[in-house]
């Protein structure tokens, strides 16, 4: 079994080497996926963008048993079940891990000038809540809620993984 990970900040990056090492798997970047047999084992982590998670397709020919999805909110977003639906992993693990945002002056190009757009209407909304609140903090300062603790479903489903295959 390996990892591999999609990663455009850092943040599920990161995830994918403090999940390395308390499993003693190798990690590989989606980019390095020729280097990987189709028939390996393969725990996938990657940022999701509006219930997407982002590098997945370039695994379907693979044999991926889990998948983590990495985004700025408390929970999946829109929710777990849209989640699992849009990226078609209805038989396959899946894991949210709270990941984080670079603040939006450090985004570049496209991202930065749709986030912009994004926080002047989440701004302009006449029902600002506090979850509202929250996303527009989290894109104007950025975010990190990357955190060893949040693995611990992703490691606690593999060591139940590992106990049913020594069986």
């Amino acid at each position: 079994m390996i990892i591999v990970y999609e990663s455009k900040t850092g943040f599920t990056k990161k995830y994918a080497e403090m999940l390395a090492a308390k499993t003693k798997l190798e990690v590989f970047r989606v980019d390095e996926i020729s280097k990987i047999s189709q028939d390996e084992e393969i725990i996938f982590l990657g940022w999701m963008k509006v219930g997407k998670i982002q590098g997945l397709n370039k695994l379907r020919n693979y044999n991926v048993k889990v998948v983590c999805g990495s985004g700025t909110g408390q929970t999946a977003e829109p929710d777990t079940e849209t989640v699992i639906a849009r990226n078609k992993i209805e038989d396959i693990p899946f894991f949210y891990l709270r990941g984080g945002c670079l603040p939006l002056k450090e985004i570049k190009g496209m991202d930065r000038i749709l986030l912009s757009i994004f926080v002047k209407m989440l701004k302009s909304s006449k029902d600002r809540d506090e979850k509202t609140e929250e996303a527009i903090s989290i894109i104007e300062n950025g975010f990190n809620g990357v955190k060893e603790e949040n693995l611990v479903p992703v490691l606690d489903f593999l060591n139940g993984k590992a106990k049913e295959n020594s069986l």
